[in-house]
């Protein structure tokens, strides 16, 4: 496998559009998933907070897509840095992204993998956000989701995810994001509505 990937480290021949064009498809779905939250939480909220918990979902998925171009994919899964818990700033602003595939997705551009990763990034503070229901003002909210992103959800995703996080070493399979997005979320949720 290290072989196969190093071959296509600088080689962009081997992308496949098939495979491009469903992470594309996958990543338009997440993103609808973001108003579709907003939507079951505002049927559990009273009615005259219906429209603020979409707002608040989509929100959520512009501040947090602001911070992960800024530093999000590279410290959630920086396939260059050296240590087992937070990635380094070398795909800061998404520079060196380009073409060139990530270690973990070798048959689709690396900026198709990003825009993919930044869905699941974006939904997860939204998530998070149905704890506070009926409680949050919107600039808090916007502060929490780009705080919280930065401090919790990149070091865990790239635990999970990143070539050389503890996890991902350990041989923990997490395809689905049960870790950064679901237990993280979840216990977000519950220390936020605490």
């Amino acid at each position: 496998m290290t072989a196969l990937l190093k071959r296509y480290d600088n080689d962009t021949s081997h992308i496949d559009s098939g495979d491009t064009a469903w992470i594309l498809v996958s990543a338009a779905l997440v993103f609808i998933m973001s108003p579709g939250v907003g939507y079951f939480y505002s049927g559990m909220a009273r009615s005259k907070n219906a429209v603020s918990l979409v707002f608040l979902c989509m929100v959520a998925m512009a501040v947090v897509s602001v911070q992960w171009v800024i530093w999000g994919y590279s410290l959630a899964l920086s396939d260059t840095a050296s240590n087992p818990f937070i990635g380094n700033l070398s795909y800061g602003l998404l520079l060196n992204v380009g073409d060139k595939p990530h270690a973990n997705a070798p048959s689709i551009p690396g900026d198709v993998y990003a825009v993919f990763q930044c869905m699941f990034a974006a939904l997860t503070p939204a998530l998070a956000l149905g704890g506070a229901a009926e409680r949050v003002r919107i600039f808090p909210a916007i502060l929490f989701c780009f705080v919280w992103t930065t401090i919790v959800y990149d070091p865990i995703a790239y635990w999970s995810w990143a070539p050389k996080g503890w996890m991902y070493v350990m041989g923990s399979l997490d395809y689905a994001g049960g870790t950064p997005v679901h237990i993280a979320s979840g216990f977000a949720a519950l220390a936020f509505s605490i």
